[in-house]
C-alpha cells in the first residue's frame, strides 16, 4: 500500500469518525408500563418529534372508582381518558415531558422523563402521589 492510498484512508475513516449518528425519533405510538396503588397499570402514549420538541398524548384506561368516577363510559366506570402533553423535550437519548390530568374538579401534574434507544424507554413518572418507575415499548 503506498503511503497515497494510505492517507485516503485514514482521512477516509477520520471522517466517518466525525460525522454525527442520525438522532433517533421518539415518534409513534408507545406502551407504558408502570405500577400504580392497584397493581400494574398500561398508558398508550402517542408522540410527534419535530427536532428536540415531543408532542402527543396518552391515553389511559380508567378502572371504576369510588362514585363511579373515572370518566369515559357511563355507569359504573371504566372507559378511557386522553390527556395532551406538554413541555416535551428530547435532547441526545434523554427526554421529558408534562402531563396535566384533570378529573372533575381536582387537577394535577406529572413529570415524565427518563431515556431511550430504539423501541424501548424507560425512566420515571414524578407528581401525584411520588415518584415511580415505568418502561415503554413502541408499536404498543
Amino acid at each position: 500500500m503506498n503511503h497515497r492510498t494510505l492517507f485516503a484512508a485514514v482521512l477516509t475513516l477520520a471522517a466517518l469518525a466525525a460525522a454525527p449518528v442520525a438522532a433517533q425519533d421518539l415518534s409513534g405510538s408507545w406502551e407504558i408500563s408502570t405500577e400504580g396503588r392497584r397493581g400494574p397499570q398500561t398508558m398508550m402514549l402517542e408522540l410527534v418529534q419535530d427536532g428536540a420538541e415531543l408532542t402527543g398524548t396518552i391515553t389511559l384506561t380508567l378502572g371504576g372508582r369510588r362514585g363511579g368516577g373515572g370518566g369515559g363510559g357511563g355507569g359504573g366506570g371504566g372507559g378511557t381518558e386522553t390527556f395532551e402533553i406538554t413541555d416535551g423535550t428530547t435532547e441526545g437519548d434523554h427526554f421529558s415531558f408534562n402531563l396535566t390530568l384533570t378529573f372533575g374538579d381536582n387537577s394535577f401534574e406529572q413529570t415524565f422523563s427518563g431515556t431511550f434507544e430504539g423501541d424501548s424507554m424507560e425512566g420515571t413518572i414524578e407528581g401525584g402521589r411520588g415518584e415511580r418507575p415505568f418502561t415503554a415499548q413502541r408499536g404498543g
